[in-house]
C-alpha cells in the first residue's frame, strides 16, 4: 500500500471515532486548553505508525491507546494528581443498598451529557487518572475491559477494579447532588468557570 492509500485508509477508519476521541481527551486532560494538543500529536504518532498497526486489531482501541499514553504524558507535565477523594459517611451506605445499577445498560454520550450536572462533572474531574481512563474509555469509547487493559497496560482485574471505583465515586456523587440542602461538590484544580462533560 503505498502513502496515499494508507492515508486514505488511516482517515477512513479515524473519521468515525473522531468525535468520541474528542470527547475522551476534552475529560482526560487536566487542563483543558492541553485536549487539542494531545488529539493532534496521538492523531500524528498513530498516522507515523499505521503501518504497524494490523487489520485484526481494533483500530478504536488501538487509537485510544496511543490517545491515552499521549494524555498521561501532558498530564505528568502539568502534574495533575487527583484532589479530592469522596468520603461516604457510614449512614450514606444505607442509601447504595436500595439501587441496582447492575442492570443498567451503558449510556450513550449523548444521554451521559445530558444527564451531567455541575457537580458530576467535578466528581469526574477528581478521579484519580487511571479511574476516569477506564470510565471513559468504557462509556465514550465503548472499549471493552481488555481493550482497556491493553491501553492503560494494566491487568485485567486492574481495569475492573478501576471501574468498579470509579462507578462507586460517581454514584456517591449521584447521591449527594440529590439530597436536598446539599455541600457543593469540590471544585477541580485549574478548573475556573463551568466545565462540560
Amino acid at each position: 500500500m503505498d502513502r496515499d492509500e494508507q492515508r486514505v485508509r488511516f482517515l477512513s477508519l479515524l473519521q468515525p471515532i473522531e468525535r468520541d476521541l474528542e470527547n475522551y481527551s476534552r475529560r482526560m486532560v487536566s487542563d483543558r486548553r492541553d485536549f487539542e494538543d494531545a488529539l493532534q500529536n496521538a492523531v500524528l504518532r498513530a498516522f507515523r505508525a499505521f503501518d504497524r498497526y494490523h487489520d485484526d486489531a481494533s483500530f478504536r482501541a488501538w487509537v485510544f491507546r496511543i490517545l491515552t499514553n499521549e494524555i498521561f504524558a501532558i498530564n505528568r507535565k502539568r502534574g495533575r494528581v487527583a484532589e479530592f477523594e469522596i468520603a461516604v459517611e457510614p449512614e450514606e451506605m444505607e442509601e447504595f443498598a436500595g439501587l441496582d445499577f447492575a442492570n443498567e445498560a451503558p449510556l450513550s454520550w449523548d444521554s451521559l451529557a445530558d444527564a451531567l450536572d455541575e457537580e458530576l462533572l467535578a466528581a469526574l474531574q477528581n478521579l484519580n487518572q487511571s479511574e476516569r481512563a477506564a470510565l471513559l474509555m468504557r462509556a465514550i469509547g465503548d472499549l471493552r475491559y481488555r481493550e482497556i487493559s491493553e491501553c492503560l497496560g494494566i491487568p485485567l482485574g486492574s481495569v475492573m477494579g478501576n471501574l468498579s471505583r470509579a462507578r462507586q465515586k460517581m454514584r456517591d456523587a449521584i447521591l449527594r447532588a440529590r439530597r436536598p440542602g446539599r455541600a457543593a461538590a469540590p471544585r477541580p484544580r485549574g478548573e475556573g468557570g463551568r466545565s462540560s462533560l
